[in-house]
């Protein structure tokens, strides 16, 4: 399995910390960048279903290898970073097979924990605008 592919879901930290209304349209750029060319040689080479499944497969010898208090967090933080930044870029590259072939993957591995496979503009219209816990607009992006 290409490491580079891997990195991308496991170097969570500083994308998810740029989940925000102001940095993300940014962050998922850079994360685009730094990401896309490694899966679209990586999917020239492969079947979007075995592929999925030995990415999959990867992350959880990772989490197995996790001392079991961290578990949980690691695999909802990868779970995040393949909902909010892998599968939207997978979108935007006109792979949606592959993003299709990795939610079904998770789905099967995980039914109760399933997510949706959606762009990184719809994720970036569901952040509310908010002073202090009030929601005062839903800012440029209102459709």
């Amino acid at each position: 399995m290409n490491e580079g592919l891997l990195s991308a879901i496991r170097e969570r930290r500083p994308w998810l910390e740029r989940f925000t209304r102001t940095e993300y349209e940014q962050a998922f750029q850079e994360y685009r960048k730094q990401y896309e060319e490694l899966f679209r040689e990586a999917l020239r080479n492969a079947d979007a279903d075995s592929l999925a499944a030995e990415t999959l497969g990867e992350l959880e010898k990772g989490w197995k290898a996790e001392k079991f208090w961290k578990r949980p967090a690691r695999r909802f933080e990868e779970k995040q970073m393949i909902f909010m930044y892998l599968s939207p870029m997978l979108l935007e590259m006109g792979e949606e097979a592959f993003a299709a072939a990795l939610r079904d993957a998770w789905r099967r591995r995980s039914p109760k924990d399933a997510y949706e496979v959606v762009t990184w503009r719809k994720l970036k219209k569901g952040f509310r605008l908010t002073v202090m816990g009030i929601e005062v607009g839903r800012g440029d992006d209102e459709d």
